[in-house]
Formats: structure tokens, sequence, C-alpha cells
């Protein structure tokens, strides 16, 4: 099933902010028992063996099976990285994950991580979604275009006449905090939402629909939102006002029709459960299912 579960999701009025819609979704699925989204409990590292820039290792300790999603940075190691696909790691494993450089110029530091907080860009995103399809598909790898997502920060800080000593996401991120509109939006938006029940997104940034980001339970939503408002706003490309937008429900129920007839890859997860992945001309997507078939996580992003 996977991606096709998202048209099954309730769509809900938006949120209208500085040209940005955000729709929320209410998906009532059911993830595993017990099962929670990773926080400061799991423990990530360099893997043991020694350093590698396209994987790391991650512990998790407790009882409860552990969903890393998509897209999250982790700062720290040697150098900062993102997480290429969605992971359930089970209660008590050790297992290395695939993951993404997001500091070309360091490579030094310890070997601990911790969430950021916030998740790579859009275009990022996109870019890493459609190498690792690709690499499934030809090498059985889940490893990105490394060169491609560096290029991606690069062109992050150049459009916003940024510099980073190493070339790090993270200093294009955090540059919104900088600048008082779009600080002044994210803390709007961190106070309006999630709302109660609240699942998913979908973002559009005037008359486009950009692209949703779904889970099976409240909590996890709630939180990513920091994370994720943060992406919406440094992703936007426009802060123009306007409380109005062209985008009604009924586009954006299509929009996810759309999305669930899309055609893509099977993997095997990288902890428990599959992964499904899409990448087109039109989309890139990608989507966790349990071992029961039960959605965990899925985000889609449209050419725009």
């Amino acid at each position: 099933m996977s991606i096709k579960l998202v048209k099954e999701a309730t769509v809900g009025p938006p949120i209208h902010r500085n040209g940005i819609s955000i729709f929320p979704l209410v998906y009532g699925g059911k993830r595993p028992s017990g099962a929670a989204l990773a926080d400061d409990s799991l423990l990530v590292s360099e893997l043991d063996t020694g350093a590698s820039v396209p994987e790391l290792q991650v512990h998790n300790p407790g009882l409860t099976d552990l969903l890393i999603p998509a897209g999250r940075v982790l700062e720290g190691g040697r150098q900062t990285r993102t997480v290429n696909v969605s992971i359930l790691v089970p209660a008590g494993a050790t297992i290395i994950i695939p993951v993404s450089c997001v500091e070309a110029g360091r490579w030094s530091g310890g070997s601990t991580f911790r969430d950021s907080k916030r998740m790579a860009s859009r275009s990022m995103r996109m870019s890493k979604g459609r190498s690792v399809k690709s690499n499934i598909e030809h090498y059985g790898t889940k490893n990105s275009d490394q060169r491609e997502v560096w290029d991606a920060i690069s062109e992050e800080l150049t459009t916003r006449h940024l510099s980073s000593p190493s070339s790090l996401y993270l200093d294009a991120a955090g540059s919104i905090e900088n600048d008082q509109e779009l600080s002044d939006l994210v803390t709007n938006l961190l106070g309006t939402g999630p709302a109660e029940g609240q699942t998913g997104i979908v973002v559009a940034y005037g008359d486009k629909i950009a692209g949703l980001e779904l889970f099976t339970n409240p909590d996890d939503l709630r939180a990513s939102w920091e994370a994720l408002v943060n992406s919406i706003v440094f992703d936007s490309p426009s802060t123009e006002s306007g409380e109005n937008s062209i985008i009604d429900v009924a586009a954006i129920e299509a929009f996810l029709v759309d999305i669930a007839d899309q055609e893509g890859t099977i993997a095997k997860g990288t902890g428990l459960g599959s992964e499904f992945h899409v990448a087109n001309e039109r989309y890139v997507a990608h989507a966790l299912v349990d071992d029961s078939g039960s959605l965990l996580h899925a985000y889609a992003f449209a050419a725009i």
C-alpha cells in the first residue's frame, strides 16, 4: 500500500500567512503499539569502526521502537548529516543508517550527535530523494549523490548572500532568525498549530502546491512542528502579504490522489518495515510502512 495511503488523509481548512498556505491533514491509520518519534533517548554516533560520511550508527536503548523521519538534520560528530530515508529503529537495537553530509568544510570534532530541530531544505530533499531511489535500483544502496547535496547547500547560501566557513546548511537555515519578518512569521506559526488530532500538512506557496508531510499520530507531528515550520518559512519563495489563496481543499484532495497514484520502487526498511520511493519529473516522494503495512511517515514534493 505505502504511498497510496496518503489519499486516505482528511484535509482541513488552511492557515494563510504571508503567501504561505498550510492545510492540516488528519490520517486515521495506526502505528505499531508503543512506537514513538525518535527523541534524545536515541543515541546517534559515528561508526564504532571509524567515521564514514554516508553512514551513522544509532542505538535505541529503550523498550519502544523509535521512528526517525527522513530529512531530519543531526548536528555534531565529525560533520553534520541529514537522514536519507525514514527509519523505524527496533527497541534495544543498534543499526547503521544512510545519511548525507550537510557540512562540506568540516571533518573534525566528536562522535555524538543531537537533533538540530531542523529539516533539510526542500531542494535538498528532492535532490537526495532522486539519487537515493536511483542507487536503490542500480546498486542496492541508500546513498545520495553527495555532490548534488553540497551543490544544493551552496545554492541556499549564495542566494541568501551568506557565507559559512564549513559550508554548513544550518548556517543557511538559521539565517531566518536574523530576519525580523521571517522570525515573526515562524513565531506566529509555532503558536498557531498543529490543531487537535492533526497528523500532517500540505504546504502551498501562492497558487503552487509544494508538498506534504504525513505521520499517523498527532504526537509525531507535534514533536516535529518546530522543524517543519522553520523549513516551510525557509523554503518560501516570497514573504509577500496576502491572506487569500486560490488553492482550495478540493485542489489539495486532488493532489493527494495524484501522489497516491504514482508508481515507485519498494525497498526493505533500514530498520523495521518497508520503504516506497517515487522520483519522476513531477514528484519526489517517500513512505515508510511497518511490517503490517500501516503507514508510519510519508513526504512528497511537487516540482513547482
